[in-house]
């Protein structure tokens, strides 16, 4: 390795790690307020919540801080005619960029993984510390108060014996009041269920209804309640972004074959109605009812085809900000890293988001194939080489 290779390399990653520090600190800092405000957590809880924020945190904060690391060493190397001793020695400017280009690709590599252990164990983990805190909230409530609502949920109980509820109503309130719930019990207690994201209610010797109608009355009975029946939080199992990329693939081939035998049932619950001249079922509502949840596996699909483009394109945007970023200081020629970092930021702002953004839309509602992510890395990458061209000729 050259003794500028490695002059570039330390003068980067020491302006990278205070920027990387002081950012990922401030994200940390204002997740954790963020959700200790909204789901009323206690102080054990945050702690708890404190490493499972860690590698979304540094998702966010790795591209902005490589940009602004390679605006300063770049802009101050230009400021101080250090490029242009370089060229005085017969070096070309090539020489000071490649070492910027490899570490922000490993960085980018890094991103990606980050990317992919913040869905697949920091978030999972998060829910896991917000369901237990909910569980132990729904107690502490009851113990002070004899009453517990936050959500769809309302419990009155007339006292707690150890973890057993005793005389408990529950309420569970939907949108619709003929599908709202109402319980009353002879005893209950409340579980966490991390597998199914769910706190659960073990129910003994109750009453159900449903609506202003009992439903049945039960001896014993599991009573499960979503987390987002309780917090602001939803399930985390469902939804593509929420899936790691080694269960994407199983995920797909699942979704696929679940809507190709939709459309199979459908196809033929058509045809059996045509022939046989049904036109009451023809005209029936459920055709739209089923056609939904067609339509919703569907976009499920396309969502869960463009979720890796768009994790490996975000995780590489590292490498974009640096092509674009590294010209772009030297031929400025500021020594200010504010003003370096804000001029090198706005093509990023104007063109890549924007494109980024563009991409992933129409990537997940099926009109551009899933590649189509990358737009923006590839308009970043042009830019860039145009940049870097210009630096040389120079």
């Amino acid at each position: 390795m050259s003794c500028i290779t490695r002059y570039v390399l330390s003068e980067l990653f020491k302006a990278f790690a205070l920027a990387l520090t002081a950012m990922t600190t401030l994200m940390v800092m204002i997740f954790l307020v963020q959700e200790a405000w909204r789901e009323k957590l206690t102080a054990t809880a945050i702690f708890q919540l404190l490493p499972y924020t860690l590698p979304t945190a540094l998702c966010f904060a790795i591209p902005g801080t490589i940009l602004f690391a390679a605006t300063v060493v770049y802009g101050r190397m230009s400021a101080t005619n250090e490029v242009v001793a370089v060229k005085a020695l017969g070096i070309p400017p090539l020489k000071l960029i490649i070492p910027g280009l490899i570490f922000a690709f490993l960085m980018s590599l890094l991103t990606v993984y980050l990317n992919d252990l913040s869905v697949s164990w920091g978030r999972r983990g998060i829910y896991r510390v917000i369901l237990h805190s909910s569980a132990q909230s729904i107690y502490s409530m009851l113990r002070a108060e004899g009453t517990f609502s936050k959500g769809k949920i309302y419990i009155d109980v007339d006292e707690i014996r150890g973890q057993d509820l005793i005389n408990p109503f529950i309420v569970r309130q939907d949108d619709n009041p003929q599908n709202s719930l109402q319980i009353r019990a002879e005893r209950a207690r409340i579980l966490v269920d991390p597998v199914e994201d769910q706190l659960v209610i073990q129910l003994l010797n109750a009453n159900i209804m449903l609506g202003n109608q009992v439903k049945s009355w039960i001896d014993r009975k599991d009573f499960p309640i979503p987390l987002g029946d309780v917090t602001k939080k939803s399930g985390v199992a469902d939804s593509p972004s929420n899936l790691s990329l080694r269960e994407m693939p199983e995920e797909l081939a699942t979704q696929q074959q679940l809507t190709d035998s939709q459309q199979q049932a459908l196809a033929l619950k058509l045809v059996s109605q045509v022939v046989g001249g049904d036109v009451v079922g023809l005209t029936h509502p459920q055709w739209g009812a089923d056609l939904y949840q067609l339509e919703k596996g569907i976009f499920r699909e396309y969502r869960l085809l463009a979720e890796p483009w768009r994790r490996w394109a975000n995780g590489f945007s590292c490498l974009c900000f640096v092509l674009v970023g590294a010209p772009l200081a030297i031929q400025l020629r500021k020594f200010d890293f504010w003003t370096n970092f804000a001029l090198c930021f706005i093509p990023i702002l104007v063109l890549y988001y924007p494109l980024l953004m563009f991409g992933v839309g129409q990537a997940k509602s099926g009109d551009l194939p899933p590649i189509s992510v990358w737009l923006g890395n590839v308009v970043m990458l042009l830019l860039g080489s145009s940049l870097v061209r210009k630096v040389q000729r120079s």
